[in-house]
């Protein structure tokens, strides 16, 4: 793993920062933290500047007083990118909720982008979809974080995952229950509620996008990356075969390859001209 720096912006949000080159910025997904991109952070610090920072109410963020918005999220956002980006625009990747809010914010910032990846991601959610979501939030606030992991115990993972890589899908459950899970349900409740403020206004996004999501993914579905692209005007669709919500983290090897291609390509000469820098 790459030595990583940790630093707080003017707000308050704690960012991880390992690499040198031009920035990418990843957001994790509700309930998690910033250690979910570990294997992202490892395959793309060789050539990127990658900063990883916690949402509000996760990990070592503070949890602010009050409910939550989504508008508090895209806050945050703005304040990472500002106090990370250097001399050029940054690249933004979020998982799930972190997709979310970076397709809120890209549609009011995406000229301070230079790509946007969209990672297991949720869009436009059908009446049922969205009660099923509401649905697991009031259990999870009405029991606790062992509902919360025994949920996502059978969303987020294939048998084989679980049968196979046992080890893995109880660390990734652990994050679940690290923290103060009332703060995070102030996050969740955005989640579950959040979807008409972004439906039909993903046009508006001029940077490049990368789209993934697995395609066993039930709660970010491959139909709803394909709605994402086809709003998107320039835009780029992974869907990864045999795999569940935790995509990222599970089948890294793939995910990683398909963002440093997209990395390559948007960032282009500036990418090679770091590569020559720090290997002469």
């Amino acid at each position: 793993m790459p030595a990583q720096t940790r630093h707080t912006t003017p707000n308050g949000t704690p960012v991880w920062t390992s690499g040198r080159g031009p920035t990418v910025v990843l957001a994790h997904g509700v309930l998690m933290d910033h250690r979910m991109w570990a294997s992202q952070v490892e395959a793309l610090s060789e050539h990127y500047r990658v900063c990883c920072f916690d949402m509000w109410g996760h990990g070592q963020a503070p949890d602010p007083p009050g409910r939550r918005t989504l508008e508090d999220f895209v806050t945050q956002v703005h304040d990472v990118v500002t106090t990370v980006r250097g001399d050029g625009q940054p690249v933004l990747g979020g998982f799930s909720m972190g997709g979310l809010i970076a397709q809120a914010y890209a549609i009011g910032h995406h000229t301070e982008l230079c790509g946007l990846m969209l990672l297991n991601t949720v869009y436009d959610r059908t009446p049922q979809q969205a009660a099923r979501v509401r649905h697991r939030y009031e259990k999870n606030c009405a029991i606790g974080a062992e509902n919360a992991v025994e949920s996502a115990r059978e969303r987020w993972f294939r048998a084989a995952d679980r049968a196979e890589r046992p080890a893995i899908v109880e660390e990734i459950l652990g994050w679940i229950l690290d923290g103060d899970f009332t703060a995070k349900c102030k996050a969740h409740r955005v989640f579950a509620s959040t979807g008409p403020e972004i439906a039909g206004r993903l046009d508006a996004i001029s940077c490049p996008a990368l789209i993934m999501t697995g395609e066993d993914d039930d709660g970010s579905t491959p139909e709803m990356a394909r709605r994402m692209a086809a709003e998107i005007p320039d835009s780029t669709t992974d869907i990864v075969p045999g795999q569940h919500h935790m995509m990222p983290v599970l089948d890294a090897r793939r995910a990683n390859a398909a963002i440093l291609e997209f990395l390559g390509r948007v960032f282009g000469p500036l990418a090679e001209r770091t590569r020559q820098e720090q290997h002469p």
